[in-house]
């Protein structure tokens, strides 16, 4: 048996869109910000877990990334460099490692460059999300990713078709989200391969998602022998020739002390016993596409009404905030693809007069963000003769704000006033500023008057889906 465990490693973009700096946190104390706590709670120990026996007499330090299969969104991967660059390098080793005993299979998969729920966004955002995550990729661990994790692990026959156009092999899903397509039994030991309209196909991992929840809730952490043994145990269970399961990295330190710890010791266990770890490149590479399946379109892995969390007051709560509903992510979801929608009109109206082509710069503009090619360089190619650099510029900057600004963390959790919130809504308002001052367009007042009913209480044009809670 072979055994994949895939860690989500996101936290939600923190900066002030003004500054470019993350401001202090009071709820991370005695960390500066969440992210830097998350580092050191989490990232960190991942690169170094402690592998100690029964009586601590010898103790093994292992680079986890090497075993996991993971993902790095863009932007905490750009923070990670910044302000804790020997954990991005320790990322980067591991995926080396694995390429290496995979025959370049690595452990490492990209993610789009916001985490945004891509069902929901336009068909340009989200192929700007897709290149500019695959950019990132490329230049962080130096080859083309194979797969690529989905926010939330949101999906539909749209998001399938731009990831495969662009090259992604294989995504991964919770067992709700799939189905095969002559209605025998999902297969747990390979991927589904998922025939889209146009013609191309590309797989999907389903992790194990009673696993996954015994990981991330059930305690399996405390004990690195009873997860190893639930681990094993599921291949005299039916579970075949794979078993694999996804959650956040934040399990493994954060949600769970030592977590990393119980689970370094259970994959030495389960390699010990003769199992294989691998990740789901690997795997692929070594099974091939598998079992037709499809797609439940419009689904993901932490809502149970599918995408209604990011839209609409559905029941769905992360639990422990104060207000006991949600009827605010309405307006502020309208809002959002309002201001959109108005960004895409006036960019092709008013930016020809700096940009080549408006739409072509800004997908090339990842390469400046990365640092993989020089301001210059991008200038010569995208600016038009005779436009201003300094406005072509600030056209790519109102874009990435407005991109940034689609973070699924703004309608997460449960208050309208709740920080990633405000970040989210700090990154729409400044997007619309830098276009006031291209265009001397305000769409402030459009803005203010779709989001109004985020306090009044009054539900714009609801979506609560049928059964919700």
């Amino acid at each position: 048996m072979a055994v994949c465990v895939h860690a989500h490693c996101y936290q939600p973009p923190r900066e002030d869109p003004a500054t470019g700096e993350v401001p202090a946190e009071e709820t991370a104390a005695p960390f500066h910000d969440w992210n830097a706590r998350i580092t050191e709670e989490c990232y960190r120990p991942l690169a170094a877990a402690r592998i100690t026996d029964d009586g601590a007499a010898s103790e093994e330090v292992v680079n986890l990334y090497g075993l996991l299969d993971f993902n790095v969104a863009p932007t905490l991967g750009l923070w990670l460099d910044r302000f804790a660059p020997d954990v991005a390098a320790a990322m980067a080793s591991g995926d080396r490692s694995s390429c290496e005993r995979f025959g370049g299979h690595g452990g490492a998969i990209s993610h789009p460059w916001v985490h945004a729920i891509l069902p929901l966004t336009s068909v340009r955002d989200r192929t700007t999300l897709v290149r500019w995550g695959i950019a990132e990729f490329e230049h962080r661990f130096g080859r083309r990713p194979e797969g690529m994790w989905l926010p939330e692990t949101a999906i539909d026959a749209a998001t399938l078709e731009t990831l495969a156009a662009h090259g992604i092999s294989f995504t991964i899903v919770a067992p709700h989200q799939v189905a095969t397509t002559d209605g025998s039994p999902r297969p747990v030991d390979e991927p589904l391969s998922i025939r889209l309209a146009s013609g191309r196909s590309i797989s999907v991992f389903v992790y194990d998602g009673a696993l996954a929840h015994g990981v991330a809730f059930g305690g399996l952490l405390a004990d690195g022998e009873r997860l190893a043994a639930e681990i094993v145990g599921g291949a005299e269970e039916g579970h075949g020739r794979l078993r694999s399961f996804a959650t956040d990295a934040e399990t493994f330190g954060h949600h769970h002390v030592f977590g990393e710890m119980g689970l370094a010791w259970a994959l030495r266990r389960v390699e010990a016993t003769g199992h294989e770890v691998v990740p789901y490149a690997a795997w692929l590479a070594r099974v091939g596409p598998g079992t037709r399946g499809a797609v439940v379109d419009g689904t993901s892995w932490s809502c149970a009404h599918g995408l209604e969390r990011w839209r609409s007051d559905c029941g769905c709560r992360a639990g422990f905030g104060s207000d006991p509903d949600q009827h605010w992510r309405t307006p502020l979801r309208e809002a959002i693809d309002w201001t959109v929608e108005r960004f895409a009109e006036l960019t092709d109206e008013h930016a020809g007069t700096s940009l080549v082509d408006a739409w072509m710069a800004r997908d090339a503009w990842v390469d400046v963000l990365t640092g993989r090619r020089s301001m210059a360089d991008w200038v010569d190619e995208q600016v038009r003769s005779g436009g201003e650099s300094d406005r072509a510029v600030a056209w790519m900057e109102a874009h990435r704000h407005l991109l940034m600004a689609q973070s699924s963390c703004a309608w997460f959790f449960d208050d309208a006033d709740g920080h990633e919130t405000r970040i989210g809504m700090r990154w729409a308002r400044s997007a619309i500023d830098r276009l006031r001052d291209l265009t001397g367009i305000d769409l402030s007042p459009g803005w203010e008057e779709r989001i109004a009913p985020m306090w009044s209480g009054e539900t714009v044009s609801p979506r609560r889906p049928s059964g919700s809670s």
